[in-house]
């Protein structure tokens, strides 16, 4: 399940957060309008139910407009809702025992389904074949849970590492461990071309 992702911009986050909070109904849609999608993505990846994800975000935003006045202004508005939306979705899987095909609990620390590449790689798709896509999408998987959610954070969603920090409740040089691990899978199974390219959308932030 892929949905477009929409453009961000800190400066207006921030007014529309502002705003939001002094009341505006439409600061808070169009927050929704920009971020709704995004965070079905990563809820996705967690739970392969979209009906249930997308009930998790729409509580996540109610749930922010009836707490508008005593919530804090936050460093990024993005990383603050996707850390609302991974703890919803922990908080509700357990709560409600949704379950995964083959019948088993979900729980949001199981292993994330990496599936789609971000927009910084994307001349790896343009400038390699459909199985070298496969090879290096297959590779990908084969990382650890944590190592697969980073990737996907700092890369399919643009975020710098303190939010990642922010959004996965662990310290910003936790993250460039969890990065540099991944890079160095990678290194170890895949020599050439790709790894020109990772070094080049510098990998390693």
């Amino acid at each position: 399940m892929i949905y477009q992702e929409g453009q961000t911009n800190t400066t207006n986050d921030s007014q529309l957060w502002q705003q939001l909070k002094n009341g505006s109904e439409l600061a808070l849609g169009k927050l929704i309008k920009k971020y709704f999608n995004p965070l079905l993505n990563y809820g996705y990846k967690f739970v392969r139910n979209e009906d249930f994800v997308k009930d998790c975000v729409q509580e996540v935003f109610v749930e922010i407009w009836s707490r508008r006045q005593n919530i804090s202004q936050p460093d990024s508005v993005r990383a603050y809702l996707l850390s609302s939306v991974r703890k919803k979705i922990l908080r509700e899987s357990f709560r409600q025992k949704i379950k995964t095909d083959g019948d088993e609990i979900v729980n949001i620390e199981n292993d994330l389904k990496f599936a789609e590449f971000s927009p910084e790689l994307a001349i790896i798709e343009q400038e390699n074949s459909q199985e070298t896509i496969q090879k290096i999408s297959s590779l990908l998987n084969t990382l650890p849970k944590r190592q697969r959610e980073v990737i996907y954070l700092r890369f399919y969603q643009n975020l710098e590492r303190d939010e990642i920090a922010q959004i996965m409740g662990v310290n910003a040089q936790s993250v460039s461990n969890l990065l540099q691990a991944a890079f160095k899978t990678i290194r170890e199974n895949w020599s050439g071309l790709i790894i020109h390219y990772l070094f080049l959308i510098k990998f390693i932030s």
